[in-house]
């Protein structure tokens, strides 16, 4: 970094070679004249250069290598109950959110809206995003748009993640952890200087093993195990005082069964309290009519059943086991990755006030499997899936250069950052598959009819090409000594190509088959061509169950699935490049000397700031209409913060509120193609906004004693948000679907609360350093609707409010060779969700994934 002088408001930082925080375990600094100690001043690079976080206006938390261990936080899934305005789920990848803006999905056509950077190296697809086993220096986390610092554009914040670099002494550690569900993790790094201190090395190799906590009643698997292994070799050349190289090399590979769903079933969760479009259809096995009509205003008729009695005893059946952490799912889950990093660094100090860094990066995935919880109905009926054939492989690669000009000027009251920065993507998804059971609708006009619903059936491939180019610049000038104005620019342009190939059902061959099968059954009169029969004795056409034979007229595949006639293959394509320049602005206010001693202040800070986020577009298929284009989302974040130091510097609050208005925000929804089949497919929901807030305090009390509280709120809105509704009246009556207001739901995914409290005491005695420490976050109830049925039934469609409590015990002997300590997370063995979803107007089910239960175990550590 460069070595400037510190401006004349900025205060001499304490171990500026140290970054520390309180939220992870503040470090314990003596003050002369004082009884308590004071925390240490915090060293971030949110900025692109060394400074105390106390004097950056931007919305930051960060946490150490030590403080992680500390908090036992060992990968990013960890940092979401400890890190204000941050949600993370608990899955096999890193579904991201902060501050309520993430994104509901798993696939490869979407930006994720919060960026992670890797020394420097942008990781663009967030399955790769799970390095857990690289050693850590720091972890930053920084909310609100990221674009005039870093490479890739954002509009939720970013997650920066700096190894430790080689060192010039040979030494590292060797890091076990042993716990309940055969938890058996290792780790170990050994720094190796080759020529002095000239070339030196590190190489970290790692492995995480636990087995999984649900059980598969239909298909016997363990599922949401851990099971991955990596390996990283970083390589550091100083050829000079003024020239650094630093290369990172690493490969992991990932075999683990993700956590699998539960159905809880929705009643009357449709238009007008219509039950569900597929909940509305007779199944396979059932001997009830159903009757579609009632709703709100129209009851059940007598001697019908509301919905599929088969469909819902098998959802109510699933619904029963998921407090035993047992599921029964039809689908078998895999989650296979192969992920190669490689990125190579370069930092030339010019001269005193000048650097340049270059940022070269490669990556490489191959994800296989069976992966996304493939059962669409969640229960052990094969109603609805959609699956990978023959697992599928989803392959990608990229590319990323980045130029960064870093310098000072006006004799150091301008700071300035100019980059450049170009990525190829380049992504073979795989196939993708959807099948589903033929199913039956009784209509009664102008007689008993009984519809032969089509299946679903189709196989689709894609292929993406994702080229982005940009040029940001950001300066911050000292207007006086205590006043700061920062500004900054950004403009993007990202070209997004696509093709897919999609293989739809052959509906004449379906029919033709369908009615062969059911050829001479009881109580109705085949129309083969208009796809209906005429019902001349309902209860023997029941009896007969034609729909068990009409799907069993259909062989099954190797994956277990009906094979349908499909048409031939439809080719798609399609090519835009959405540009877009993008400001920020902030002015900064550091309190003078005479005000801070007035108000017993050691520093104080207020900030107000002004940026915009883009996200690029995109193209989503959506059944026989192909592709659609889906228009890049764009944010304007306003932010008013504080960061204060007092009593006598041992305690610290900062907090920040902010207002984010959205333009076409991305969102998952479920509409109907042309040819009448629902889809899941991203669109734009127009405006809306996010209005919130964050709150950070950390307290030194005593001199071994620490107290660290966090919260966040935020209100989300949808100010313009109306969509047609699923409704099988309008449907059967070939009428307009209603068009509804869904702006008054709550956001899909986001709590509005969340706090942390942690306590920590440091303990040192003739054994060595005890650190006894408890943790305890809360998260509000949680809104998991995808549709607008789920949204008219929020009170059956929202996860419960939860606390969880994690207890550790850490030792550290008085040499510092050995670590120890005992840890338990979730330790009231608290049930709770997370992910999935509930889908009211189609399958009328809300999709549960249970959280980890109480986790307990012991680590070792041996540094050498």
């Amino acid at each position: 970094m460069l070595k400037r002088q510190a401006r004349p408001w900025m205060r001499p930082a304490v171990g500026l070679n140290v970054l520390s925080l309180a939220i992870g375990g503040a470090l314990l600094v003596p003050a002369a004249g004082v009884q308590a100690q004071v925390l240490e001043e915090v060293i971030v690079t949110a900025r692109k250069r060394q400074e105390a976080m106390q004097d950056v206006p931007v919305s930051v938390t960060a946490f150490t290598g030590n403080q992680l261990r500390d908090a036992g936080i060992v990968n990013l899934k960890d940092l979401g109950y400890q890190t204000p305005g941050v949600q993370i789920d608990q899955s096999s990848a890193a579904q991201i959110w902060i501050r309520g803006i993430g994104q509901r999905d798993d696939g490869s056509r979407i930006d994720a809206p919060v960026g992670v950077y890797v020394d420097g190296l942008y990781i663009p697809r967030k399955d790769g995003q799970l390095l857990d086993l690289i050693d850590v220096q720091s972890i930053q986390v920084l909310r609100g748009p990221q674009g005039t610092l870093f490479g890739k554009n954002t509009t939720a914040g970013a997650v920066v993640v700096t190894t430790q670099a080689p060192d010039t002494e040979f030494g590292g550690f060797v890091d076990v952890r042993v716990g309940n569900y055969d938890r058996q993790d290792v780790k170990a790094t050994a720094n190796i200087p080759l020529i002095d201190e000239t070339l030196l090395s590190k190489v970290t190799v790692g492995s995480v093993r636990r087995d999984g906590y649900q059980r598969n009643i239909v298909t016997g698997q363990q599922a949401a195990s851990e099971d991955r292994q990596s390996a990283a070799l970083q390589l550091r050349w100083l050829p000079g005082d003024a020239v650094s190289v630093d290369g990172l090399a690493y490969y992991g590979e990932t075999a683990e069964i993700q956590p699998t769903t539960n159905c809880r079933w929705l009643q009357g969760s449709s238009f007008n309290g219509e039950d569900s479009l597929f909940g509305n259809r007779i199944l396979p096995g059932d001997r009830v009519p159903v009757d579609a009509y009632n709703d709100n205003d129209t009851p059940v008729m007598p001697g019908f059943s509301a919905q599929s009695p088969t469909f819902e005893a098998a959802c109510r059946r699933s619904q029963a086991l998921q407090d035993d952490y047992r599921t029964t799912t039809d689908q078998r889950i895999e989650y296979n990755l192969d992920n190669l990093l490689l990125g190579l660094t370069v930092e030339w100090e010019i001269n005193d006030s000048l650097s340049l860094k270059s940022i070269t990066g490669y990556g490489e995935q191959e994800k296989s499997g069976n992966f996304g919880n493939p059962d669409n109905d969640v229960t052990e009926l094969p109603f609805s899936t959609r699956y990978r054939p023959g697992g599928s492989p989803s392959d990608r690669d990229h590319v990323s250069q980045e130029l960064q000009l870093i310098g000072s000027a006006f004799d150091d009251r301008l700071d300035y950052t100019f980059g450049l920065f170009a990525m190829k993507e380049n992504i073979d998804d795989g196939t993708d598959g959807s099948v589903s059971w033929s199913t039956g609708s009784l209509l009664f006009a102008p007689m008993p009819i009984m519809l032969i619903n089509s299946p679903t059936a189709e196989l689709q491939t894609y292929e993406l090409e994702n080229t982005t180019y940009a040029a940001f610049f950001q300066g911050s000038y000292a207007l006086t000594d205590n006043l700061e104005l920062t500004a900054g620019l950004r403009w993007t342009s990202e070209q997004r190509e696509q093709s897919v190939s999609q293989l739809l059902l052959d509906e004449a061959a379906f029919r033709e088959t369908a009615f062969a099968a059911i050829a001479g059954a009881p109580g109705i009169i085949p129309l083969p061509a208009a796809g209906v029969g005429i019902v001349t004795d309902l209860d023997a056409l029941l009896a007969a169950d034609i729909f068990s034979a009409i799907n069993n007229a259909f062989p099954l595949d190797a994956d277990g699935q009906q094979i349908y006639p499909l048409l031939p293959a439809v080719e798609q394509q399609a090519d835009e490049t959405w540009e877009e320049v993008t400001p920020m602005l902030s002015l900064a206010y550091q309190l003078p000397e005479a005000l801070l001693d007035a108000a017993g202040l050691q520093s104080a800070m207020v900030y107000l700031g002004y940026a915009e986020g883009f996200k690029s577009g995109t193209f989503e298929p959506v059944g026989v209409d192909g592709l659609a284009t889906v228009q890049p989302e764009t944010v304007a974040n306003y932010e008013l913060g504080f960061k204060i130091d007092f009593l006598g510097s041992s305690m610290r609050l900062n907090g920040a509120v902010f207002r984010t208005d959205f333009d076409e925000m991305q969102l998952r929804q479920v509409l109907l193609d042309s040819g009448g089949s629902p889809r899941v497919v991203l669109t734009n929901a127009s405006s809306t906004r996010i209005t919130g807030g964050e709150l950070e305090l950390s307290w030194l009390p005593t001199d071994n004693l620490l107290l660290v509280a966090t919260g966040s709120y935020n209100d989300y809105d949808y100010l313009d948000f109306e969509e047609p509704q699923f409704s099988s009246r309008a449907l059967f009556a070939q009428q307009p679907l209603p068009v509804t207001d869904r702006s008054a739901e709550p956001f899909a995914e986001v709590p509005k609360l969340t706090y942390s409290l942690a306590l920590q005491y440091t303990w040192d005695t003739s054994w060595g350093t005890f650190v006894p420490r408890l943790d305890y976050s809360y998260v509000d109830e949680i809104f998991m609707g995808l549709d607008a049925g789920a949204g008219q039934n929020l009170d059956q469609s929202t996860f419960d409010d939860y606390g969880l409590l994690n207890a550790r015990l850490g030792w550290r002997s008085q040499s510092g060779r050995l670590e120890g300590a005992l840890y338990a997370t979730n330790l009231t063995d608290e049930l709770y969700y997370f992910g999935a979803a509930a889908v009211g107007d189609t399958t009328g089910a809300f999709q549960t994934t249970t959280a980890p239960p109480r986790m307990y175990g012991l680590e070792l550590r041996y540094n050498f």
